[in-house]
């Protein structure tokens, strides 16, 4: 599973990516407490519901569209509820139960990915070094 980082209005957190079906399947099933921040990416927007089926500890579920929150939900550990309005999302984010309100998370902050990823800089700086030496 891919990891970087993302951001939720002026916030920045180190994230999972769950871009495969088979990771968005699973999501943090199985996470104990507390658990990582997992990001879900979809390449087409779409009526995106969740659920917290073997999913030990609370969540907060964001889900947003062209970059925008559009949901925020409560999830509750191992329920079997769907969560999920009737609004499309291209991205969902979910959070350690606590978080939106600690940082005071609203509808209509701005969400996304973090580009490119220390990781990433590090490559790029590699590489450009590499080829000043040359």
């Amino acid at each position: 599973m891919n990891s970087g980082y993302i951001f939720i209005d002026h916030h920045i957190f180190p994230t999972l990516f769950a871009i495969s079906s088979e990771e968005q399947t699973k999501g943090l099933m199985g996470q104990p407490w507390p658990p990582p921040i997992m990001s879900f990416i979809y390449l087409t927007p779409s009526y995106n519901k969740f659920w917290m089926k073997n999913t030990p500890s609370p969540l907060d579920i964001v889900f947003s569209h062209n970059g925008i929150i559009n949901q925020i939900h409560k999830g509750s550990p191992n329920s079997i509820a769907t969560i999920g309005e009737d609004r499309l999302s291209d991205f969902i984010v979910e959070l350690p139960h606590g978080t939106v309100a600690s940082c005071n998370f609203k509808l209509g902050h701005r969400i996304g990915v973090v580009t490119p990823s220390p990781a990433e800089i590090k490559k790029i700086v590699s590489q450009k070094y590499y080829e000043i030496k040359k």
